[in-house]
């Protein structure tokens, strides 16, 4: 099928929108950025006849807060997260991950609903997801669906997202001034490359030097975005001094079930691994203000 024989269908409502899913269901593939989707229509990877064109629905561009948790759109770009004002104050860990996703003008077109979406365990983006807690939510023309964004995530490249159903949004309770967080990532160049590894840490509830609660989510090293759990439970309400991080470091890179690609071998990430997380900790507590 020539890519000029595709039909594309542009609502510029939430409401038309999810009527057309109601109507097309299995017929239609929704697009927006389509940094994603026309690389994978011109690479013959995705087979469509028609596209829902979101675009224009303005209703899924937004970054608020209400009471201490951050509510992002679907439509919501990089460039939005990066300066937005909620983000950099209450998710800086997402902004510094938006910050790295390919250039300037990627970052204007590309969407946080696109990256989940497309699913990739090597997308910036979601770890940081993972570490803050995050919620998903999504709408169909009869209702409304909130689920964690492990949930979210089923499998390689496959997420819970019925054929009628969007994402509407992403929501999770914002860091505090006391709180720690941090974003590392490995790519074969120091900006604008697919991750070989990234890391996101998030430390919440802060009492003299530890804290009662701990994420910490690793990208592009299994099938999924895995959290680091034996590494999270060795943090928890402990004194976090360099013998701990460094155990708990090594904790984190025995967690994970990565491949070997073009990118890197299964052995490099594993180590790679254990390096990025004490390097996300270390930068973690240094952003952590007050008691």
């Amino acid at each position: 099928m020539m890519r000029s024989e595709i039909d594309v269908i542009s609502p510029h409502t939430l409401a038309d929108a999810l009527t057309l899913l109601h109507q097309h269901k299995n017929g239609v593939r929704i697009i927006a950025g389509g940094s994603d989707v026309i690389v994978q229509l011109r690479d013959g990877n995705l087979k469509t006849e028609k596209l829902l064109n979101i675009r224009s629905i303005r209703e899924l561009r937004f970054i608020k807060e209400t009471n201490g948790r951050i509510h992002i759109g679907s439509l919501s770009t990089y460039s939005d997260i990066v300066n937005s004002r909620y983000t950099r104050e209450h998710a800086w860990i997402l902004a510094d991950a938006a910050r790295q996703i390919g250039a300037t003008q990627l970052q204007n077109t590309a969407t946080i609903g696109g990256n989940l979406g497309n699913a990739s365990p090597a997308a910036d983006s979601l770890p940081p997801l993972y570490a803050l807690g995050a919620t998903v939510v999504t709408r169909s023309k009869s209702s409304r669906n909130e689920m964690p964004i492990e949930k979210f995530f089923i499998g390689y490249r496959k997420i819970a997202l019925n054929t009628d159903e969007l994402i509407e949004e992403v929501s999770f309770d914002g860091l505090k001034r006391s709180d720690a967080g941090a974003y590392v990532k490995l790519g074969l160049r120091e900006a604008n490359a697919i991750s070989i590894v990234d890391v996101a840490v998030a430390l919440r509830g802060k009492r003299n030097n530890s804290f009662d609660d701990v994420k910490i989510a690793l990208g592009a090293v299994a099938p999924t975005i895995i959290r680091a759990q034996s590494c999270e439970e060795a943090l928890k309400a402990k004194r976090l001094t360099k013998r701990v991080l460094r155990e708990a470091a090594e904790l984190a890179s025995q967690e994970v079930s990565p491949i070997s690609d073009i990118r890197g071998s299964a052995e490099y990430r594993r180590k790679v691994v254990n390096s990025l997380v004490l390097q996300a900790l270390h930068k973690a507590l240094l952003t952590s203000k007050g008691a």
